[in-house]
């Protein structure tokens, strides 16, 4: 065991001691029977306060914080080539629902933020019909993390040297629900040929994480008739949040 390993372990042993102490406090002062609040998880705080080296061969056992560094510097396809900003993802930790896109775009690339053109704007207003936003309980990413060019679809290789830091980050986002939006975005993460059409309207999952594959907002303000869908499909995910909705059929 590494010195900063058997660090972090003494540390998880004291802060939960800890606990179990305020527990027993409690107890005592409410005249109450121990009401023990369980094994605690403190890896987000061990992670602040003594982060385990980063092993750039692979981004297992890497923080949020260490898998964003190792994904701005990244070279590991051509479309570092052209880039502007690495688009890493942002949003609440642990989050509610996740939204995957395929890939930044223009406005993406130069601000280095997922979603902020106009299809971002309008993915916005779904998540504000469903009483979500991605300040409080949504967390943002894409398939790819550089700009394809003229924003086309990423290549078969891509998604393969890209996609490890997105499955990395829904180990670390912990969402109790993924949103796919897109085909590519449905096939890549889901490892599947079928496009929106098929695989929307039901449950699927990813990882034991339910999945809702629905179109891409660009796809829906391009045809309007998707608009039906997709709603459908935003209900089902705030059913699945068990979240109240009123006013809209």
């Amino acid at each position: 065991m590494s010195d900063i390993q058997y660090k972090r372990d003494a540390l998880a042993s004291a802060l939960q001691s800890f606990v179990d102490l305020c527990d027993e406090a409690e107890a005592v002062i409410g005249n109450t029977e121990v009401q023990g609040s369980g094994e605690r998880d403190f890896s987000v705080l061990l992670d602040a306060l003594l982060p385990l080296p980063i092993d750039k061969d692979s981004i297992q056992g890497t923080n949020i914080r260490q898998l964003e560094s190792l994904a701005l510097s990244c070279t590991k396809c051509r479309l570092c080539e052209g880039r502007n900003h690495v688009v890493f993802g942002e949003g609440t930790i642990p989050a509610r629902l996740m939204v995957i896109g395929e890939g930044p775009g223009f406005e993406e690339d130069a601000s280095g933020k997922p979603f902020v053109g106009k299809a971002g704007q309008y993915l916005d207003s779904w998540l504000n019909a469903i009483h979500l936003n991605r300040s409080s309980s949504v967390y943002i990413a894409n398939i790819v993390k550089c700009r394809p060019p003229q924003n086309r679809d990423p290549e078969v290789d891509e998604v393969e040297a890209c996609i490890p830091y997105l499955k990395r980050q829904i180990q670390l986002v912990k969402p109790q629900i993924i949103l796919l939006v897109g085909s590519v975005a449905a096939r890549s993460l889901l490892g599947v040929a079928d496009g929106v059409g098929k695989l929307r309207g039901r449950f699927l999952r990813y990882e034991g994480i339910p999945v809702v594959v629905t179109y891409h907002p660009a796809a829906v303000l391009r045809n309007l008739e998707l608009k039906r869908p997709v709603w459908d499909d935003l209900k089902k995910v705030a059913a699945y949040l068990d979240i109240q909705l009123s006013g809209r059929s």
